[in-house]
């Protein structure tokens, strides 16, 4: 799997956050230094500087799953296979 390199404002633009206006047109180290003043009280940038402090990646988000849906995936069965059973049927499989 490819790893798609970080764009600078991406989150925020995703999230139409009104205060990256002032950021918009910079980039580089002068984007993420005025960005740490500026968003310093984000919870989103305090995430992302966390993950990165500690060398951690977010590499896929999904869609929230039942716990069913994602015992029998964990076992590798196809989840309409087993609908009707409980997850703990599911993980003694």
């Amino acid at each position: 799997m490819a790893t798609k390199e970080y764009t600078s404002g991406t989150f925020c633009r995703d999230i139409k956050c009104e205060r990256h206006k002032e950021l918009e047109g910079l980039s580089g180290s002068e984007y993420l230094e005025r960005k740490s003043e500026h968003c310093k009280e984000c919870y989103a940038w305090m995430l992302f500087n966390w993950l990165k402090d500690r060398n951690w990646k977010i590499v896929l988000t999904m869609n929230e799953i039942s716990a069913v849906e994602m015992a029998a995936r964990i076992k590798g069965i196809d989840p309409i296979r087993v609908k009707d059973l409980t997850m703990d049927e599911i993980l003694c499989l």
